[in-house]
């Protein structure tokens, strides 16, 4: 069975149910990233919380493996399609809290740590399948707009000062995992260092956020600005941490130089 008939099978089902009022397919589906090992993301927009039991009856119709109401990152429910491999990833979102998360983001600049914007990027990216009442086409539309000035602003603001310029920045928690031979922490903080990096990156070059895979493949496709040899950087960065010596620091460093260069090219330090 094709994507687009499993798609369209799930959506039929739940469409029936009085409080989901669109459902969209997400990630690499919608924006035609999908490779051998994706899996099929749908988004269900919802008015009021869909109940377990509700769920499950639906999901049941097309799996024997499944899991119901997972809340690790929100409510989900994934499932492997009967007689296949194709994994199904559905996640539940409130209409209202989806509403003012784009408000905080896109009218009152909020920035966050990291993944500043992938809200936005999974709203105007999705692929609507079914629209109750043309409210999120018409929620689509409306944040369809040009990246806002301040936004990337207060992106670099909140996420640069915290790479290496601050006393409790990501640099200096480094030297000290290192210096504690703390091989855990270590890769704990590399990692929020390098989803500060990106969320500049992308704000840089006023995209939205696109999510935490195939960072540095999309990054190279998509953005026009980027630091010298950010690919070989954060690869020599990555192979570098079994070390667990200085040589990650040294590669940080050429990290933060090409990064600096950049930023003070485009007057935003």
């Amino acid at each position: 069975m094709g994507m687009n008939m499993i798609v369209y099978q799930i959506v039929n089902e739940f469409k029936k149910l009085e409080d989901i009022t669109a459902i969209v397919l997400a990630g690499s589906g919608a924006t035609g990233r999908k490779d051998n090992y994706s899996d099929i993301d749908i988004d269900i927009i919802t008015l009021k919380e869909i109940p377990a039991n509700e769920r499950k009856s639906i999901i049941k119709k097309f799996s024997d493996i499944m899991e119901i109401d997972n809340n690790f990152w929100g409510t989900s429910d994934e499932f492997i399609m009967r007689n296949s491999s194709i994994q199904v990833d559905i996640a539940y979102f409130d209409f209202k809290w989806l509403k003012e998360k784009l408000v905080s983001l896109l009218e009152k600049n909020e920035a966050t740590i990291g993944y500043s914007t992938c809200f936005w990027h999974n709203v105007i990216n999705a692929m609507i399948i079914y629209d109750k009442d043309g409210e999120f086409e018409s929620f689509q539309k409306k944040y369809t707009i040009e990246y806002p000035l301040q936004l990337k602003k207060n992106i670099i603001s909140m996420n640069y000062p915290i790479l290496k310029k601050n006393l409790s920045s990501y640099y200096n928690q480094i030297e000290k995992a290192i210096k504690r031979n703390d091989i855990v922490n270590l890769n704990n903080r590399v990692s929020a260092f390098l989803d500060s990096y990106f969320d500049i990156i992308f704000a840089i070059n006023e995209l939205p956020h696109p999510g935490e895979k195939r960072l540095i493949n999309i990054a190279k496709k998509t953005c026009e600005k980027l630091p010298e040899k950010i690919d070989d950087d954060i690869e020599r960065l990555l192979k570098s941490l079994s070390t667990c010596n200085e040589e990650i620091v040294d590669n940080i460093n050429n990290i933060m130089l090409n990064l600096d260069t950049l930023l003070q090219g485009e007057n935003l330090i």
